[in-house]
This record gives C-alpha cells, structure tokens and sequence, in this order.
C-alpha cells in the first residue's frame, strides 16, 4: 500500500511538471482579405508554405464592406485593407496598428462607362454605381473633385464590385468605381476607362493592420508573415507565370491579364517599409489629413481618428 502510494505520487509530480513546461497554444492569426492584386501575394506565400509551421489562415471575404464588418466583428485578427479603410476602423476605436505597406495602386482603381461616355463630364445627372465602402467613395470623390464637380451632380447607387455588370447590362448604371478582377471584366465587356489611380498618385494605399493585443502576444507570427510576404514578392517578380498560375482560377483571368494587372500596383519594397512606417517622418501622417477630409464629408467616419502611434516597422526584415 504504501509502494502504491509512493508511485501515485511520483505519477502525480511527473505530470504537473509537465504540464508546467507545455507551451500557451498560439493563437491563429487570421487575415482577411477581399480579392485583389495587391493581396494575393499573402494567397501565394501561403501556397509555397512560406508561413512554415505558424497558424496562419487567410479568409476571403466578398467585398470590402463584409470585410472590415468581420474585422469589427472580431472575426479576424488581421486584415488586408486600404489606408482609408484603416483610418475607418481606428474612428470605430478598435487598436490596432499598421505593420506592412503592401502596396500603392498606380491605375488599378478606375470608373469604367458606357462607351458612349467619354468624361466625368458627361456623367451629370447619371447614376454611377460604387461600393458602399471606404475606398471605393474615396476614388469617386477625388475624380469628381479633379473634374471640378460635386457629389450632387450624379445619382450614386451603392452596388458590389461583383454586381456592376448585370446592374450595367440592365441600364441601372452608366458608371462605376471598379478595380480588378472586375475592371477586365468590364473592360471585356466593353466599358470605356474615364478616371483612373495614376491621377491620384499614392493616395491608394493598401496596408496589413493587426489588433494591437494580437501583435503584442505572438510576435514571431506576425515576422513570419511579414517575411513571407517579402519571400512571395521575390517569387513572384522572378516567375510571373509560375505565380500567376496560382490565382488564375481565382481570378478568372489568363496569364497575361494577370501579370498586366499586377503592372498598376507599385509594391512596396523593404526600404520604402521602413520610410513610410516611421512614425516621425511618414508621409502617411500628412496624407491622412486629406483621406479624413474626404470620409468626414461623406460621412463615412464621425469620431476622430489618426496613424500617429499607429505605424510599426518593427517586423519589417
């Protein structure tokens, strides 16, 4: 009896000091994201299993709008959005921080219309169909403003990207605010480009935000997905084709739409990582006084927001 008991003991011991050495499980850090040129590199680090053995799990969301709903929602704790997406989520009071510049589109967000349009112009008095989120508002009403025009001049009709071509097909829109894959779309269709993001160089930034809480406890996540995302850059610049064949089917574009439309992003490099996520000298800090001017007017924001404290280079290789 008293062996018995002496082994119980020891079995006992064994295991709390086992239990003791075994690791928190880590948290999964999930990313979300809609489909766009500028995010797929996250899609192909993930198919060439750069992420290695880390949690990590990119989720597509339909839309822009579903998108940052699911990050409010705490659905996710990652997200691939635009630098006025961000400052929408920060208005809400969700912490989180900017840890990679992903990109800056240079002619990849556009309105597209009717070919019998031929200008901004022309489009007073026509509805003009854009989604109903941060980015999408923010296009129209810098082309409208460059074409000396207001808001009330067209009828806005708030459609998702996926939706524009039927909604064109059945004469609801004349117009809409797109970007790929639904700009080829379009453009096969016969729409007619009439604005587009080279005249508004780099104010369209896309961004990686992640909740501050989440950053704070698994760091090392967080650096292998920021390396992954330089990794499958590189991959990508040295074998277009062989990337592009991964998102293909996603896309429903041939190879050379998908490398031609991989041309109207600029992808930003390590360097200009550590310049633009500086939170002393970035030039993001002065863009952001015009993005919140915009979203103010449009009332797509209704409590301060601001990048100041937000931008971190601290993952950047």
């Amino acid at each position: 009896m008293k062996s018995n008991t002496g082994f119980s003991f020891l079995l006992l011991l064994i295991v709390l000091l086992g239990t003791g050495c075994t690791e928190k499980p880590q948290t999964p850090l999930r990313i979300g994201a809609v489909l766009w040129p500028g995010y797929e590199p996250l899609y192909l680090a993930s198919k060439l299993g750069y992420f290695k053995d880390q949690p990590v799990k990119i989720i597509d969301y339909l839309s822009n709008t579903d998108a940052i709903q699911a990050f409010k929602n705490n659905n996710l704790n990652a997200a691939a959005v635009t630098l006025d997406e961000t400052l929408q989520i920060l208005s809400d009071g969700i912490e989180v921080d900017i840890i990679l510049i992903m990109d800056t589109s240079n002619g990849g967000d556009v309105i597209l219309a009717n070919p019998d349009i031929h200008s901004m112009q022309e489009l007073k008095g026509k509805s003009v169909a854009v989604e109903s989120s941060a980015v999408g508002a923010f296009v129209l009403s810098r082309a409208l403003e460059i074409n000396n025009m207001t808001l009330d001049q067209i009828q806005v009709v708030s459609t998702s990207a996926m939706e524009q071509l039927s909604n064109f097909n059945n004469g609801k829109i004349v117009a809409a605010v797109s970007f790929d894959p639904y700009r080829t779309a379009l453009l096969k269709a016969g729409k007619k480009e009439i604005f587009n993001s080279t005249q508004i160089p780099d104010e369209i930034v896309d961004v990686l935000v992640v909740r501050k809480n989440y950053r704070q406890e698994n760091p090392q996540i967080i650096k292998t997905v920021i390396s992954a995302w330089f990794d499958a850059l590189a991959y990508q610049r040295e074998k277009p084709a062989a990337s592009a064949a991964y998102s293909l089917k996603r896309f429903n574009n041939t190879t050379e739409e998908y490398i031609n439309n991989l041309k109207l992003l600029k992808f930003t490099t390590k360097e200009e990582n550590r310049r633009l996520l500086d939170n002393n000298n970035s030039p993001l800090l002065l863009l952001q006084t015009k993005i919140l001017s915009i979203l103010k007017e449009l009332g797509l924001i209704d409590k301060p927001a601001s990048l100041e404290g937000r931008l971190n280079k601290d993952f950047i290789p």
